[in-house]
């Protein structure tokens, strides 16, 4: 909605001063009068005036003098000079030195209004002018004032921060960025990435970031090298404010020491479980002497005793052996022979090895192939993926339940489907079943036996295979486990 233009008409006529009053606040002007320049200067001083109506020709102040005055000390107000034929040449001087515009007496009205409208819409846009550049510097203030903020923070941080345009240039970045890609000299901004880094496969990254192959809400993890140090970069897209992609946000954090636990963790692992293997063994193998009677007869008692002995061995071995697979897997070394491997017969294999059991806890044990081509893969880690799954699903089916694998081929995938009609796992566990020695609470389970260690090493290996695993699950009503792998086509 626009202000109100305030005129104020200077000229010792009472009719011209009452004649303008009337016309102009019948156009929806705000009108005060002064009958000299004295009077004049005293309303400037006191009220916000946006135009001015002067006469020449006034005892007191004349107005060549009141426009000096104005010019000087109010320089944005327009000042239309209202002059006699007799003073023309006097206006025209006068709008040399900085008046708007003049009108001769007597006025001729569409013309004294257009003078006016004109004068008024000049003042306006002058003070819209004004308006839009006070709150650009506002703007501009709390732009600079936000920005040292980002700044402050940014450098405080102990991670590196890097952001990138469209172009891949850098254009923010704090102290720890240099620190971790062990640069001692600064960089100016902004600066081709390659200043910062080499590292191919992050610059592959943000340049798919910047293409959008990525949703937007999602960022991208990877770890990548710089100097001795390992580093995990977190990238994101940058959104501009007309929420288009406008650059990449990366933040590095460093994992060297992580990385080395882990080794060590990993190392500790093997020797633990390579030392107690051999004698677990070799007390195993003494114990199976013992039990066949080649050492002499021993009593009911005796070999049960022994018995329940190589059943703990046994268990340890089993724990040891999943150790063993976990830490092939964390080095990437699990798959050791791949070859076209018959998925079919592995399953039909694992369902005779495992039906007797099933059958002795009341549990139907069924099997269906339909489609199926050989998959690139090493056998016995397949073998070792089909067994865990099923005998997960015996374990975890009441007597009377039903266990099904179903596999079938789909395109350039075969899908393997193990379900039961168990106990099923609640949404809340559904996240951690895969993680390593996490075992499902529940109750019903808790007479079975087990490492924690069989689902991390399913999904191991399943990925290492280029394939995928996913679970699904009703509590009381059963789980499926359902797994893509590549076929051979």
């Amino acid at each position: 909605m626009n202000k109100t233009i305030n005129i104020l008409v200077v000229d010792d006529e009472k009719a011209i001063r009452d004649g303008c009053h009337r016309v102009l606040t019948g156009k929806g002007y705000a009108v005060v009068t002064a009958e000299n320049g004295k009077i004049a200067l005293d309303i400037l001083l006191k009220e916000a005036i946006d135009i001015i109506l002067l006469d020449l020709k006034m005892p007191v102040m004349g107005g060549e003098e009141i426009l000096g005055i104005v010019r000087k000390t109010y320089p944005d107000i327009p000042v239309i000079i209202i002059t006699g034929h007799g003073t023309v040449d006097t206006a025209v001087v006068c709008m040399k030195s900085g008046a708007y515009d003049f009108i001769t007496k007597p006025f001729q009205i569409d013309q004294f209004l257009l003078t006016i409208t004109r004068a008024a819409e000049k003042r306006r846009l002058e003070q819209k002018a004004i308006q839009l550049k006070e709150e650009n510097m506002r703007n501009l203030y709390d732009l600079n004032l936000e920005k040292s903020r980002l700044k402050a923070i940014i450098n405080r941080m102990a991670n590196g921060v890097m952001v990138t345009n469209r172009n891949l240039e850098v254009v923010l970045h704090n102290p720890a960025l240099m620190r971790l890609m062990e640069m001692s000299t600064e960089i100016e901004n902004p600066a081709p990435i390659s200043r910062i880094t080499d590292e191919r496969s992050l610059i592959d990254t943000l340049k798919q970031i910047l293409t959008g192959e990525f949703p937007e809400e999602e960022s991208i993890s990877q770890e990548i090298e710089a100097g001795k140090r390992t580093l995990r970069a977190i990238s994101a897209p940058a959104l501009g404010p007309d929420k288009n992609i406008a650059g990449t946000v990366t933040v590095l954090e460093d994992i060297t020491a992580y990385k080395q636990l882990d080794q060590m963790k990993s190392d500790f692992v093997n020797m633990v479980a390579h030392e107690l293997r051999s004698p677990l063994v070799s007390i195993r193998q003494i114990n199976s002497v013992l039990i066949e009677g080649l050492a002499g007869p021993l009593a009911e008692k005796q070999q049960e005793f022994v018995k329940r002995g190589m059943n703990k061995i046994d268990s340890l071995l089993e724990l040891i052996n999943d150790l063993l697979d976990v830490a092939r897997i964390e080095a990437g070394k699990m798959v050791q022979h791949r070859v076209p491997t018959d998925m079919g017969r592995i399953i039909e294999e694992t369902v005779a090895l495992m039906g007797p059991r099933a059958q002795e806890q009341g549990i139907h044990l069924t099997h269906s192939c339909e489609g199926l081509k050989p998959v690139l893969a090493d056998p016995k880690n397949m073998e070792e993926v089909i067994n865990n799954l099923v005998s997960n699903a015996v374990n975890y089916s009441p007597e009377g339940g039903l266990v099904m694998i179903i596999a079938r081929g789909l395109a350039e995938y075969m899908e393997i489907k193990v379900e039961d009609t168990g106990v099923g796992i609640s949404p809340e566990e559904l996240p951690k079943i895969f993680d390593k020695f996490y075992r499902v609470k529940h109750p019903k389970t808790r007479q079975v036996m087990g490492t924690g260690l069989g689902l991390a090493i399913v999904k191991g290996v399943v990925e290492a295979h280029h394939g995928t695993i996913d679970v699904e699950s009703v509590v009381d009503r059963g789980t499926t486990f359902r797994v893509l792998l590549p076929m051979i086509v």
